[in-house]
């Protein structure tokens, strides 16, 4: 039998062990790039630029954190689908993830098909408010308003299919009330509209208002997720007021290309893991009422397929039309 070169078989040798994946745990790649979807200052970019510097830790590596913003977060996402799936680039997900499936008439990938969940890292409660001199303190006398004079409350959001404005769809559809959509480019304008009495309402992140709520000015009338956001332990949650089914959390997760080696995907999700436990992680993020909030790769995968469901069948109920 003739025997392999020494070069060959020094090549084979390393194309085992990197198809084993424990070239990567042993020995990680020298930078990993983090794509991140939106601008840079935003809450994903934050939270990313804290997630990316114990991650760049845990793997004694770089990783280091790349903005992408457009298409409703599908450049980012491009940018992954199209890269190597040997770990060396992922992406910071969000809820967009779930819905641009249903809400894009032409969506150049499938988040199901061609990206790798490889860990759940945080998420954040939504808090409804009204503006203090609007008289409506309380989800139940908004209802009735609502109610009583349809298509006299209308909801802001920061734009077509992000989660205030899902949010707001799904309160729509929950209390079987006609509020009436008035989308922004921006938490900021849809602040300034509510603060001048030109909205009734707006679900929106806890930070962006907090400042606001305590001065007085705009009135918490309750937030979403399953426990009182520890910034705001007198504001009830949807669920004990009896509106469960409008419940909508934002969530960031991390995901790779399809196609990546089990055993990359778990040495990335283990670090994610170690990294979020952290109390330094945890108080960063807390700062920006975002939870830290690890799941394995199994459970993202399971919770992308039934949040897609889910907004499919809310984005369809409310009548919005693919874009």
């Amino acid at each position: 039998m003739n025997r392999l070169p020494r070069t060959a078989l020094l090549s084979a040798l390393a194309a085992t062990l990197f198809a084993s994946g424990s070239s990567f745990a042993a020995d990680p790649p020298r930078v990993i790039r983090l794509i991140v979807p939106y601008a840079v200052g935003g809450g994903t970019d934050i939270l990313s630029r804290h997630v990316a510097d114990e991650l760049s830790r845990e793997l004694n590596t770089t990783v280091v954190v790349e903005n992408k913003p457009g298409a409703g977060t599908n450049i980012g996402a491009m940018e992954v689908v199209r890269a190597p799936n040997d770990g060396t680039v992922i992406l910071m997900g969000d809820l967009a993830l779930a819905v641009n499936p249903t809400l894009m008439a032409n969506m150049p990938y499938s988040p199901q098909n061609d990206l790798t969940p490889i860990a759940h890292v945080a998420s954040a409660p939504l808090v409804l408010i009204t503006n203090k001199k609007s008289g409506i303190e309380s989800v139940d006398e908004l209802i009735k308003q609502a109610k009583d004079k349809p298509d006299s409350i209308t909801f802001a959001s920061a734009g077509l299919g992000n989660p205030p404005h899902l949010a707001g769809e799904l309160f729509k559809l929950t209390t079987d009330t006609d509020i009436v959509h008035v989308p922004y480019k921006g938490v900021g304008p849809a602040l300034t509209d509510i603060l001048g009495g030109h909205v009734n309402m707006l679900f929106t992140g806890i930070s962006s208002t907090k400042a606001l709520i305590d001065e007085g000015n705009l009135n918490a009338l309750a937030v979403t997720g399953k426990n009182r956001a520890p910034t705001l332990p007198n504001t009830p949650t949807m669920t004990e007021l009896g509106y469960g089914d409008a419940d909508v959390t934002s969530w960031w997760a991390l995901y790779g290309p399809a196609g990546m080696n089990p055993d990359t995907v778990k040495s990335l999700s283990e670090a994610a893991e170690r990294a979020l436990a952290k109390p330094a992680l945890k108080e960063k993020l807390a700062q920006q009422n975002i939870e830290a909030d690890y799941a394995g790769a199994d459970q993202l995968g399971g919770k992308l397929k039934t949040e897609t469901q889910r907004w499919a069948e809310v984005i369809k109920k409310a009548g919005i039309e693919p874009q």
